[in-house]
């Protein structure tokens, strides 16, 4: 019989109640669990995850995983209920509560699904910042020119007429690409997804950085790997020393993610010295890097910093871009540059979504080959770079004493810390009830380290709205209750 995650963690949950399983017992280990019951690796993980949240097993590094001391889980007393009422504390923390990245990422979307006055929780600028005009004409020059193009069947791996633009683009980057060693996707998602599965099999590890876009987890996890999180430099990016430290040391790891120019939500760069070790240390451990560099158009670097990918002397980086966050949010347009692994990404690009649009190719061409992109580019980032002054003024006077901004860099958002008490999952659900929304720091980890910090995106007009909106926040900061420890 073929089981879900939670059938199968709820036959598991009632063996160890009846003591097949008793405390301390090993259970089978991920790749035996998924064979006698039928289902794939990544259920089987999703399942152990389960009842790990639940208290009922624990994961021991190296070792595997054990039945827990269950039974020994102390019940609530009428004394602690009674205290939770007082108004004085807290109710437990709601990240105390959603163990799982899989659930905080679900609480995440469905608060800020509500309708919101002020949504400045995702990384993207206002609409009147994108060139949106300019690309609805040459849209509609093209239909008017082709209307038959709509009728056409998207074929290969891009429009040719936007990969040589493109080509031509990253060139003066400093990535020396051919027409075969590009593929255009739905997005950097695609791209990250088709990166992650070339190189690893569920139960491999996966080196991220920390903290990290919570994308990026979500997709590890979907995938059934292991997210390993090394903490970043602050200005710096990744540690490397802890990066060295985890491929001597961590098991199975297959790849390094790695945001090398701007990184979300830090928005630090690494230097180039460190991007050429960087690609040392993973030549040493014969791993693949995986750069995402989504944001690197928008680095605020007087000149575009070149990402990894341009000292790339192996074919070992797979790099991945796209047009969503400097040019074109909608299109959902995004490349990966495979190396050595792109004939294998090409084959599963294929079974994942056969091909990608190609009218949104066909706009995206002419734009690069008018010359109006460079502009472009400088003048958002100049709106950004004059947004944060403005942002940074308002946080120190209207959040509280204790507030730290951990980084700015860039201006698309800013990367809190507010006084340790506060739990800033708990702080979203009261914003979204004023209509406001920002993005908290326990979904850029798959630990609950960065429960007190949150990413608040500053990329939009500066006006009333946000003005109210930094105030509404920092009063909501300011009343935060005190967390239960």
């Amino acid at each position: 019989m073929q089981y879900s995650y939670g059938e199968l963690a709820r036959r598991i949950e009632r063996e160890i109640r009846q003591g097949h399983y008793p405390v301390g017992a090993r259970l089978p280990s991920v790749r035996e669990c998924a064979s006698g019951h039928g289902v794939s690796v990544s259920t089987a993980i999703r399942c152990y995850r389960h009842l790990e949240s639940q208290g009922l097993v624990e994961a021991r590094s190296k070792s595997g995983i054990y039945v827990a001391d269950w039974k020994s889980r102390r019940k609530p007393d009428v004394g602690d209920l009674a205290g939770a009422r007082k108004p004085s504390r807290a109710a437990p923390p709601q990240y105390e509560q959603l163990m799982s990245l899989p659930h905080r990422m679900t609480e995440l979307y469905a608060l800020t699904a509500q309708t919101l006055s002020l949504g400045l929780h995702l990384a993207h600028v206002a609409p009147q910042w994108y060139p949106c005009q300019a690309l609805s004409d040459i849209g509609q020059r093209l239909l008017r020119k082709d209307p038959m193009a709509i009728g056409a069947y998207p074929t290969g791996t891009g429009l040719p007429a936007f990969k040589a633009s493109l080509i031509n683009w990253l060139g003066a980057c400093g990535v020396d690409l051919g027409e075969h060693d590009l593929l255009v996707t739905h997005g950097s998602t695609e791209a990250l997804n088709v990166a992650l599965r070339s190189v690893a099999q569920p139960g491999d590890a996966v080196i991220v950085e920390s903290p990290v876009y919570f994308g990026l987890l979500q997709m590890i996890d979907n995938l059934g790997l292991r997210a390993v999180e090394v903490p970043c430099v602050p200005g710096a990016g990744i540690s490397l020393e802890a990066l060295e430290f985890a491929l001597e040391h961590q098991h199975g790891v297959r790849a390094v993610v790695v945001s090398a120019v701007f990184q979300n939500p830090l928005g630090c760069a690494m230097s180039d010295r460190d991007k050429r070790r960087l690609l040392k240390l993973a030549e040493q451990h014969d791993v693949a890097v995986i750069e995402d560099d989504a944001f690197g158009d928008l680095s605020p670097a007087v000149e575009r910093p070149q990402p990894i990918k341009a000292w790339d002397r192996n074919q070992r980086v797979i790099y991945c871009g796209s047009c969503s966050k400097s040019l074109a949010p909608a299109f959902r347009v995004g490349w990966v540059a495979g190396g050595r692994y792109h004939a294998r990404i090409e084959t599963l690009k294929l079974s994942n979504s056969l091909v990608a649009p190609l009218f949104e190719q066909a706009v995206l061409a002419e734009w690069l080959n008018s010359g109006a992109h460079l502009l472009h580019l400088r003048r958002l980032r100049e709106r950004l770079a004059l947004n944060l002054p403005l942002a940074l003024d308002a946080v120190a006077r209207h959040f509280p004493a204790g507030t730290r901004v951990v980084s700015a860099s860039g201006g698309w958002w800013l990367w809190l810390a507010l006084p340790d008490h506060v739990d800033t999952l708990a702080l979203l659900k009261r914003a979204v009830a004023q209509g406001i929304a920002f993005a908290p720091g326990v979904v850029f980890s798959s630990s609950t380290k960065f429960v007190n910090h949150l990413r608040i995106n500053t990329g939009r007009p500066w006006g009333r709205d946000m003005e109210r909106g930094f105030e509404t926040l920092g009063a909501l900061v300011q009343s935060a209750p005190v967390r239960v420890s």
